[in-house]
């Protein structure tokens, strides 16, 4: 077996003291640690798609056709560009690129509700209810500041996800709406509503200002006020910004690059999602609902699955066209899988033993299909180990952050962004 010391949180290999085993000493060890965290990033910035509510993983891409009754549902599996896989037949158009993704099977957590799901991909840390970890963009805008006209992490159209510990001042800026095909993308705070003439906006700017400095000589929650302080100058400058409302227009993308993407949300926040990444926004997330189907599993994976068929082609084909495709590392998963065994609705519960995850961009080496369940899809097989906190890792490592870098509560404590991370070295090209 081959060891990989980016395999090997740096904390857990000092604690278990196999260093000498190695045949390192603690400088040598450090000298490599001090190299890894030098290295060169191979993204700038990160699309993920949460498919919230959990896919189920035996209807999609871990099909198991001689499966029992009580396992097996009605999709049937067709090839795909992917030697050795097979996906559901409603993703005949995703088959044709998936050789342009990698395919991550049988990641596994022990988190069996939504929230505490959700927590764990969006951070790469199980979830405590002693300490919020921030989410992924949260970090990005602290690593990676911008100019101020436009959000550095942004939700299409919304998200559960936040910045934990590191207070409101790096949430997410949500959209709370998606663009309609051929028409000018009006967001909140960006587009001024009728009557609202620029000069007004300054008049309200100064007047914010002045409440500011009120509040800035009274004893109250500083990360409220940095919060404040930052959404009040970020709208400011958003709406009166042409070229974050030339950023939102995705009516100015060419005819041919609008045809791409059906009428539906998911695939008309694919479309902003991608035009938004030529100005520079490096965190994006965009959360496709209704995958919870405990209920009539089956209609509703057939629902979903039709405009995930056509948005994955659609985004790889965009991204590539706008030379975005090398350095945007593209992230599609859920927060877990859904149970082998059909329940009495015809649906499938949580099951957070098995997920996969679709990674392409970025530096990823595509083509790969790594890691994989057992033979009835309820565990990962025997050569298989992948966490949540390995793919945050890997996301971390992608971008040039050290998934080790410390931060601070605001108690003081200091706290690794994935302490028990491994970054997986065997997916990246």
């Amino acid at each position: 077996m081959t060891f990989r010391l980016d395999h090997i949180p740096r904390r857990d290999a000092l604690r278990m003291g196999f260093l000498g085993g190695l045949g390192l000493s603690l400088p040598g060890y450090l000298r490599l640690a001090s190299a890894n965290e030098g290295r060169k990033s191979t993204a700038d910035r990160v699309l993920f798609v949460n498919l919230a509510g959990g896919p189920s993983h035996l209807d999609t891409l871990d099909m198991k056709p001689d499966a029992p009754s009580e396992t097996k549902g009605p999709f049937k599996p067709i090839p795909s560009k992917i030697a050795g896989l097979h996906v559901c037949e409603h993703l005949s158009k995703f088959a044709d690129v998936v050789d342009r993704f990698t395919l991550l099977r049988g990641i596994s957590h022990t988190a069996g509700a939504h929230e505490q799901g959700q927590s764990w991909i969006s951070t790469g840390n199980r979830p405590t209810p002693a300490l919020m970890y921030p989410s992924f963009g949260s970090v990005v805008t602290k690593e990676f500041p911008g100019q101020g006209d436009l959000p550095r992490y942004l939700a299409i159209p919304k998200t559960e996800w936040n910045a934990g510990y590191m207070g409101d001042s790096f949430a997410p800026f949500k959209t709370n709406a998606v663009p309609s095909p051929g028409k000018p993308f009006q967001v909140r705070g960006i587009s001024l509503a009728n009557g609202v003439t620029l000069e007004k906006v300054a008049r309200r700017q100064q007047l914010l200002q002045k409440v500011d400095r009120t509040f800035r000589d009274a004893d109250v929650d500083s990360q409220l006020l940095d919060a404040l302080d930052k959404f009040g100058k970020q709208a400011h400058l958003m709406m009166t910004s042409p070229r974050a409302k030339k950023a939102f227009d995705v009516s100015l993308e060419s005819d041919k690059i609008q045809k791409l993407f059906p009428a539906d949300e998911f695939n008309q926040s694919l479309l902003l999602a991608c035009r938004l990444f030529e100005f520079d926004i490096p965190f994006i997330t965009i959360t496709n609902q209704g995958w919870d189907t405990h209920l009539n599993n089956f209609v509703g994976h057939k629902r979903l699955l039709g405009p995930l068929d056509a948005g994955l082609p659609a985004m790889i084909e965009t991204l590539e066209s706008k030379g975005l495709l090398e350095r945007t590392l593209v992230i599609v998963m859920g927060e877990f899988g859904r149970t082998p065994k059909i329940n009495g609705n015809s649906g499938r519960d949580h099951y957070p033993r098995v997920n996969w995850c679709l990674m392409a961009g970025g530096g990823v080496k595509p083509g790969q299909l790594i890691g994989g369940t057992d033979k009835g899809g309820t565990a990962p097989d025997d050569s298989t180990d992948i966490t949540p906190d390995d793919i945050a890792a890997t996301i971390y490592h992608a971008l040039g952050i050290d998934p080790l870098t410390e931060y601070y509560t605001n108690t003081g404590r200091p706290v690794m962004l994935v302490p028990n991370g491994r970054v997986m070295s065997q997916v990246m090209g």
